[in-house]
């Protein structure tokens, strides 16, 4: 295959971001150089022969995020269908990563992209996303935002989906975790079942403990929008700042077939829970889902703050 063509790096002395605005605006890589003039990524990198989001070191999700049960919601009395992208028949991460978007102004260390749906079939309704990367010296800024671009009141989420590596600059690393979380949805195939408890993987959470294997792909509650994540051997702390929009962050630590651990973890902010539309049609309470009025906006920040650790 021909290699991929539209990537765009920003890039100072320490950091290098690589994102391309056809393939969902997401980011196809994200490199840190350290004190020896080495560099190493922090997130996956997206193969240079591939066009496909979902191999991206981290693509955005909207105008909902993780899995929209059957692949359908009801809202004011109306049913929206989605198209089921997942083997289990939902729709899943939302449709602003399979979509191009355009590149609206740049510079050496930004880049600001926009999507617009009113023409766009597949959407349950209209609306904008306009995303703005920024890199400085120690860190990388997201301002991800959602509008309705309709007459009427839509509901919307919005998030990322980083794939971290457990390992940076040492093999050694055993990277941990911390993070405050009030507790984990009890699920069924990643749906909502059941309360919020908290329990021994949320302690494990708040306590930095070193993420292990547990083989999660779990969303959690009353997320404080802090994240550190520490890779010991290679002396690199990175803290996950996010603004108040974020109250739900899931996180998947998915196995190879022999049971070991991969080599990424994804650590995903999100405004909403899982079918979180269907939840709250429901009345549940606390889903985090946004009804934007008409020309209402939805803005969010999540940054990434990279530190020595000594």
């Amino acid at each position: 295959m021909p290699p991929r063509t539209g990537d765009i790096t920003l890039e100072l002395d320490t950091l290098r971001l690589v994102v391309n605005p056809q393939i969902g605006a997401s980011i196809v890589s994200l490199q840190l150089r350290n004190d020896r003039d080495q560099w190493a990524p922090v997130l996956r990198e997206m193969p240079q022969e591939s066009t496909d989001p979902a191999d991206a070191g981290s693509f955005l999700m909207l105008p909902w995020t993780n899995r929209v049960k059957d692949a359908s919601f009801r809202f004011e009395d109306q049913t929206y269908t989605l198209t089921p992208n997942h083997s289990d028949g939902t729709a899943i991460h939302g449709i602003g990563r399979d979509r191009a978007w355009s590149i609206t102004d740049r510079s050496p260390i930004t880049a600001r992209m926009t999507l617009d749906t009113r023409d766009d079939p597949a959407s349950p309704y209209p609306f904008g996303g306009v995303v703005r990367y920024e890199v400085g010296p120690d860190r990388v800024e997201i301002d991800l935002s959602i509008t309705n671009l309709g007459q009427h009141p839509i509901p919307v989420g919005c998030g990322h989906h980083p794939y971290f590596h457990r390992h940076i600059f040492s093999d050694a690393d055993r990277l941990r975790v911390q993070m405050g979380v009030t507790g984990r949805y009890a699920c069924d195939d990643c749906i909502p079942s059941g309360e919020v408890l908290d329990d021994e993987t949320c302690a494990s959470l708040r306590d930095s403990a070193p993420i292990g294997n547990p083989g999660l792909d779990d969303v959690f509650a009353g997320f404080n929008g802090q994240a550190v994540l520490e890779w010991a051997a290679s002396n690199v702390r990175m803290r996950m700042r996010c603004d108040d929009a974020y109250r739900h962050v899931v996180i998947y630590t998915p196995k190879e077939t022999d049971g070991s651990p991969n080599e990424y973890v994804c650590i995903e902010p999100v405004t909403m829970v899982n079918d979180g539309f269907n939840l709250m049609h429901r009345g549940v309470e606390g889903t985090g889902v946004r009804v934007l009025q008409p020309g209402e906006t939805l803005r969010t920040t999540t940054r990434m703050v990279f530190e020595t650790m000594s």
